[in-house]
């Protein structure tokens, strides 16, 4: 062992702190400094799937003002606020700030509507294919599918081969209703992850430090979300629940502080990660308020069916230049061949060479490409697609 390398067992105190202990899908030589979590640290923050997180919508789409969230935003807050909670209950901090990073690295472009547009196209009929391989889009259990199969690190082959616990908390971020404040990690014995096809199977995480993900996630969102709305103008100061600002505070930092304060104090020397009743009512609050004045709000949905039709249309013609080059192995491109059809083209056969087998259908291939699609390049594909451009 080298010399300057720390290990997990010799940093913390707590016996319910989480060790690398089940590997990866790929045996691989320790690291001389790094310790296993750390190294899945690095590789995801280096991937292309977490940095196009910068442009893929967290509520709003394409906001002009600097300070409003993007995707990318959202899972800086999240890794911040579990490492610091798991340093207060002396677990594992790498390995929650790995599963933080990464815990929304499969949202598509547009974020959940996106995510229940993509769904829409597994459901239709004309996809059978792409339903038999692919049966739901939550983008938690798409997640693994992107770091186990899609992410790269440059030019480096797909997949971030990384560990058993970190791709747990990945594919069991969410699921529970808002009133759960109890996290019990969950044994898994046996459970094959990448086989998981719904929520319910995914189940909890099976770790202490993936169930602090899965409740700061909720509680990073929450005052974000008010601060965001209420900075563009989407809500007033006084439509915000006066019990919210008089229990938890007027900002976001004052409102995540008494958050992580509680967690931790009700969570120390536990076998669980939870929040007291009364601060559980107060997220149930929060989130059923965003939900009404801000989810639903012209200003976050009232482009859905713009989304729709953008990621629709782009999935008809794509999926057509797949299938009608054979996988682009006959018609070569040309300087008229369009962009996107270039740029699928370069995925299919190099980005993604070797990835994709005579199993898996032209459907899988073209909706992976379009999932990993900004809300940026979408929009950019559907207008050199189908809006007219000059000719002379």
């Amino acid at each position: 062992m080298s010399k300057y390398k720390r290990e997990d067992k010799d940093l913390y105190l707590n016996p319910l702190a989480t060790t690398s202990k089940k590997g990866r899908l790929k045996p691989e030589a320790p690291d001389d400094f790094r310790s296993e979590f750390q190294r899945d640290i690095h590789r995801i923050l280096y991937s292309q799937s977490f940095r196009r997180l910068r442009h893929k919508t967290q509520v709003f789409y394409f906001p002009r003002n600097d300070h409003v969230s993007t995707r990318l935003d959202h899972v800086l807050f999240v890794a911040s606020a579990s490492r610091t909670v798991a340093r207060c209950l002396n677990l594992n901090e790498d390995l929650a700030e790995a599963i933080g990073l990464a815990h929304d690295i499969g949202h598509a472009p547009f974020g959940h509507q996106g995510e229940e547009i993509l769904q829409k196209i597994i459901n239709d009929d004309k996809y059978p294919a792409l339903k038999k391989v692919l049966p739901t889009f939550h983008h938690e259990l798409y997640g693994l599918r992107v770091v186990d199969k899609i992410a790269k690190r440059d030019r480096q082959q797909p997949g971030l081969n990384l560990t058993w616990e970190v791709r747990d908390g990945i594919v069991s971020h969410c699921g529970e209703d808002k009133k759960t404040c109890k996290l019990c990690p969950e044994t898994k014995e046996g459970v094959i992850l990448e086989k998981i096809t719904s929520r319910s199977e995914a189940g909890m995480p099976s770790t202490l430090e993936g169930c602090i993900v899965r409740l700061v996630d909720k509680v990073a969102y929450a005052g974000k979300d008010i601060e965001d709305a209420l900075a563009t103008g989407v809500i007033k100061k006084k439509c915000v629940p006066p019990e919210i600002i008089s229990k938890l505070g007027k900002t976001n930092g004052q409102i995540v502080g008494k958050f992580l304060k509680n967690i931790i104090i009700e969570s120390h020397g536990r076998d669980f990660i939870g929040m007291s009743r009364g601060y559980g009512l107060l997220l149930e609050m929060m989130l059923d308020f965003n939900y009404k004045y801000i989810y639903k709000s012209p200003e976050s949905g009232g482009y859905r069916g713009q989304a729709e039709h953008t990621i629709t249309l782009l999935y008809k013609d794509l999926l057509e230049e797949c299938k009608g080059t054979k996988r682009f192995t006959k018609n070569k491109a040309n300087k008229n061949t369009p962009n996107v059809h270039a740029v699928l083209r370069q995925y299919v056969t190099e980005d993604m060479k070797d990835v994709y087998g005579l199993d898996d259908p032209d459907e899988l291939i073209v909706l992976d490409f379009i999932a990993g699609m900004t809300d940026n390049y979408a929009v950019r594909c559907f207008q050199e697609r189908f809006v007219p451009q000059a000719s002379v």
